[in-house]
């Protein structure tokens, strides 16, 4: 069997169309920021739009940080939960949204900074790992259970 053959065996139909649909979005969304841009600076000017998109996205990223020490403390106290992991991941998500330029990622990245946000967009990823992650390691040959 050629290795395109065993690569096709592997993946599923369903799992080939969420993968497009992930590699859309992922092209979509910077799409979305570029006129996004253009419209903003049609109304207040280029170098605004410029001058705001630099400005949310250091303050995201102060704010962040100043979440993130509370976090590490939280966890170095708790000796690791599982709470404050989550957190800690959306965290991540979000700075990482946050110095991506662009407003709508940005609005997303402010958006995971709300504690209650982060922590029910958390649960909600965390369950969906526990459904689909160990039958993923099994297709993959890398969970034996």
């Amino acid at each position: 069997m050629t290795p395109r053959r065993q690569l096709l065996a592997l993946i599923e139909k369903d799992l080939f169309f969420r993968l497009l649909l992930v590699f859309l979005a992922y092209s979509l969304v910077p799409l979305g920021e570029i006129f996004f841009f253009l419209y903003v600076a049609s109304l207040v000017g280029n170098y605004l739009v410029l001058l705001l998109a630099a400005v949310a996205g250091v303050a995201g990223a102060f704010l962040g940080l100043s979440q993130a020490r509370r976090i590490t403390a939280r966890l170095k106290a708790a000796g690791g939960s599982n709470q404050a992991a989550v957190e800690m991941a959306g965290l991540i998500v979000a700075g990482i949204l946050l110095v991506t330029p662009g407003f709508l990622t940005d609005l997303v990245g402010y958006l995971l900074l709300v504690p209650a946000v982060r922590v029910r967009v958390g649960r909600r990823a965390t369950a969906l790992l526990k459904d689909h992650a160990p039958r993923l390691y099994s297709r993959l040959g890398l969970y034996a259970g």
